[in-house]
């Protein structure tokens, strides 16, 4: 039986976790959670997380039963996956992660994590046959998907970068805003924080008007528990801290420097920048001139959504989200060969 058969046999809102091996790294694997469509087009989407939290806290994250982003894109008829970078979710951790944090340097840097989305779009159009793949990426993410973008020119339908890192701006600079970094420079292999503290900085009470609350009431009630049970614990951490690769950290300070792991330049495919009003790591000017460096792509959107923050796929807003970015990937579409 084909993978997609098998997909189809699925209930359409139950998500499947496949485990993709690291061939040059023995013993190291990225999950992938794929949820079937309710009527399947031959097509899929990507999802690739930021920097703290991975895919079923983020674009799988259910607010309802079968109410979740891929839940969203599946029912449009795309096979839904989200990708577990190695060192989040339901990856593999490397061993270095066992470690004290200053044994070794910053771990899943843009390169490595564009090498795992690599191995997904592989498995996507191998195992289930997806004839067009579209790359959603969020926050740090989107330096990943950028990446991988620009070295694989022929691999993708479309590219969305929602809240994009952009190069030379520094209001991704660690610690401001409740960004979910640490405040200080990292250089070491991991760094940590406790589920409630994150899910504080979510709501991200430094940047909205008093009393604008934009999170969607199953965030308070159910995140920070499913962030705790997400990741293993090690003996001798601080009760309730969870450890994060430091990798994407060390990329978000090289990009406010200007240093950025790939040129967009050679990127081929349509580009969407998405983010919100209220986003305190992407602006209009950020956005603008980003896009702008995607001198390549046949297709260039941006689109600022009113009422939303960085993390705005948890929040009211989120439908909004949604759907701007499901008609930028039908346009993207319908362009010509």
């Amino acid at each position: 039986m084909s993978g997609l058969r098998a997909l189809g046999l699925m209930s359409a809102m139950s998500v499947s976790t496949h485990y993709v091996p690291i061939t040059d790294d023995p013993g190291q694997r990225v999950a992938l959670h794929c949820m079937a469509p309710t009527q399947p087009n031959g097509r899929s989407v990507l999802f690739v997380h930021g920097a703290s939290f991975p895919t079923m806290l983020a674009f799988g994250f259910e607010f309802a039963p079968g109410d979740s982003w891929m839940g969203f894109m599946a029912r449009q008829g795309f096979l839904a996956c989200g990708l577990d970078f190695i060192g989040f979710g339901a990856s593999s951790r490397p061993p270095q992660m066992a470690n004290d944090a200053a044994s070794a340097a910053p771990l899943t840097r843009a390169t490595d994590a564009a090498r795992e989305i690599a191995l997904a779009v592989d498995y996507l159009r191998t195992e289930h046959g997806m004839r067009s793949v579209h790359l959603i990426a969020h926050s740090w993410g989107t330096m990943a998907a950028t990446t991988f973008a620009a070295t694989h020119p022929d691999a993708l339908a479309s590219l969305t970068l929602f809240g994009p890192i952009v190069p030379g701006s520094d209001k991704h600079d660690p610690g401001k805003h409740g960004s979910g970094k640490p405040a200080e420079p990292v250089h070491v292999a991991w760094w940590s924080i406790t589920a409630e503290a994150r899910y504080q900085q979510l709501r991200y009470k430094d940047v909205l008007p008093t009393p604008l609350s934009l999170l969607e009431p199953a965030i308070a009630q159910r995140w920070a528990g499913e962030f705790e049970a997400s990741a293993p614990h090690v003996q001798g951490d601080p009760a309730g801290e969870l450890r994060i690769p430091a990798g994407p950290v060390a990329d978000i300070e090289a990009a406010a420097t200007g240093s950025y792991p790939c040129d967009p330049a050679t990127v081929k495919v349509p580009v969407f920048v998405v983010y919100g009003d209220y986003d305190n790591v992407t602006d209009d000017a950020g956005a603008v001139s980003f896009l702008a460096t995607f001198t390549a792509s046949p297709l260039k959107w941006r689109t600022r959504i009113e009422h939303g923050t960085h993390v705005m796929h948890l929040e009211h807003n989120r439908q909004s989200l949604y759907r701007s970015v499901d008609a930028f990937i039908r346009t993207a579409e319908a362009l010509p060969p």
